[in-house]
């Protein structure tokens, strides 16, 4: 680098006694050592930097506009590097996720606690949006890593795609809904009444009828599932169900409680999975604060997925 801090130090004392020798006395070096480091600055740089009169040494226009935009640069590496040992560092890192609905509140809310439990001064910025804008932040690098539903991804070869989560689709309903009057449930029984659920991708929209119905409609533009009742966030869910006769779709440990206080009834299997993972781009590093952060995540879909098995013992 053809300005160092060293370099420009000196130069700025020189400037700032108007002597070598004095300048020389205050930064403890010889005189000749310090005449080298100017005039090797000055050759590097192809310029006079100082014009040495009579009575005192002084910056020629060119030495001015050094110790101007030098010191400017010097202090933007300076914060540069900073910025970089952050960033590098796990303790003060910073993170930025995009969640799709479901993966949110299965492992990726859970495990951002876990995380700032262990690293509170990580700066964490969390987004919940549907699988198609997960993706669009990934390419566009305005996130470390998405987690959102697979559909085609995994053939994408500019994607690291890794299966985070397999979880069992279930309807669920209010213990006195009508449905359970029935011996045997369907698809076509369990259309005939309005969902509440985040957007469905093409994949889990395929296996439902094209023509509307009061469980929802297909989005004709890209094939998404468009439930009756459409909400961002899989979160108490009981509430759209109780008294009502609307189904919530969600999964059996993300209704754990309500299952347990008898606030919802789950409706027999249909065979709907979701299958979402983590997305970023091959040639993104990630950071030691976002590998800590995949790490938590991995960790809370083991446990759900233990927590599923466990419950779908009980209720089938």
């Amino acid at each position: 680098m053809v300005i160092t801090e060293t370099r420009l130090t000196h130069l700025a004392s020189v400037i700032r006694h108007g002597h070598f020798g004095l300048s020389a006395a205050s930064l403890g070096i010889s005189q000749p050592a310090l005449s080298k480091s100017i005039q090797g600055l000055e050759a590097a740089l192809g310029v006079k930097l100082l014009d040495r009169q009579r009575e005192r040494v002084v910056p020629t226009t060119f030495g001015e506009i050094v110790m101007q935009y030098g010191a400017e640069m010097l202090n933007s590496q300076k914060e540069m590097l900073a910025n970089l040992r952050s960033l590098d560092d796990l303790d003060t890192g910073q993170v930025s996720v995009r969640f799709g609905p479901f993966p949110s509140v299965i492992s990726g809310y859970p495990a951002a606690g876990r995380l700032l439990a262990n690293h509170p001064n990580i700066k964490l910025s969390l987004e919940i949006r549907d699988w198609r804008e997960v993706l669009d932040a990934v390419i566009e690098n305005r996130v470390d890593f998405g987690v959102a539903e697979q559909n085609e991804l995994e053939t994408d070869t500019r994607f690291q795609f890794e299966v985070l989560g397999t979880h069992r689709a279930r309807l669920f309903c209010d213990p006195a809904h009508p449905i359970l009057r029935q011996s045997h449930i369907t698809l076509d029984d369990v259309l005939q009444y309005p969902w509440a659920s985040p957007r469905l991708p093409p994949r889990l929209g395929s296996v439902i009828p094209r023509d509307s119905c009061p469980a929802g409609s297909i989005d004709p533009l890209n094939g998404d599932f468009v439930p009756s009742v459409k909400i961002d966030l899989p979160i108490n869910l009981s509430s759209f169900t109780r008294g009502k006769s609307v189904l919530a779709l969600g999964s059996l440990a993300l209704l754990e409680e309500e299952l347990a206080a008898g606030a919802v009834v789950p409706l027999p299997s249909l065979g709907f999975y979701g299958r979402y993972g983590l997305l970023s781009l091959k040639t993104h590093a990630c950071s030691p604060a976002a590998l800590a952060f995949i790490a938590e995540i991995r960790a809370v879909e083991a446990e759900f997925v233990e927590r599923e098995e466990r419950l779908a013992a009980i209720y089938g």
